[in-house]
C-alpha cells in the first residue's frame, strides 16, 4: 500500500469516527429530549387523572343521590349492551315476568286510582243542573220578596 492509499484510509477512517460521534451526539440529545418530553406528558397525565378523580369524589360526596343514578343509569346500559346468557333466561326469566306483571298492575291501579279522582272533581251534570235550579229559585223569590216590601 502506498502513502497516497494509507492517507486515503486514514481521512476514511477520520471522517467514519466524526460521522459516528456526530450521530451518537445527536441521538443522545434526542433520547434526552424524548425523556424529558415522556416525563413531563407523564406527570401531566398524573395530575390531570388526580384532578378528575378529586372532582368526581367531591362531586360524589356532594351528590350521592346523582351518583347513585347514574351509576344504575351506566350500569342498564351496559347490561342492555351484553348479550343475555342462557343461565339469565333460565333463572332470572321468571323473576323479570312477575316483575313486568306487577309493574303493569301498578299502573293499572294508578290509571284506576287517578280516574276516581278526577270524577270525584268534576261535578255531576244532573246534579249540577238541581243546584243552578235551586239558586235561580232562591234569587228569584228574594226578588219577590224585595218587590213585596217596596
Amino acid at each position: 500500500m502506498t502513502d497516497h492509499d494509507h492517507s486515503i484510509v486514514d481521512r476514511t477512517k477520520d471522517a467514519a469516527a466524526q460521522a459516528f460521534d456526530t450521530t451518537k451526539a445527536q441521538t443522545a440529545l434526542a433520547v434526552d429530549k424524548t425523556r424529558e418530553t415522556v416525563v413531563h406528558a407523564y406527570d401531566t397525565t398524573r395530575k390531570t387523572t388526580g384532578d378528575a378523580v378529586h372532582q368526581a369524589v367531591d362531586g360524589i360526596e356532594s351528590n350521592p343521590l346523582a351518583a347513585l343514578v347514574g351509576g344504575i343509569a351506566v350500569g342498564v346500559a351496559i347490561g342492555a349492551l351484553l348479550p343475555r346468557t342462557q343461565a339469565e333466561a333460565r333463572h332470572l326469566g321468571p323473576i323479570g315476568k312477575r316483575l313486568n306483571e306487577s309493574a303493569s298492575a301498578a299502573v293499572r291501579a294508578a290509571r284506576d286510582q287517578g280516574k276516581q279522582e278526577l270524577s270525584g272533581l268534576v261535578p255531576d251534570k244532573s246534579n249540577a243542573k238541581e243546584k243552578a235550579g235551586s239558586v235561580v229559585e232562591a234569587v228569584i223569590q228574594a226578588a219577590r220578596s224585595g218587590a213585596k216590601t217596596v
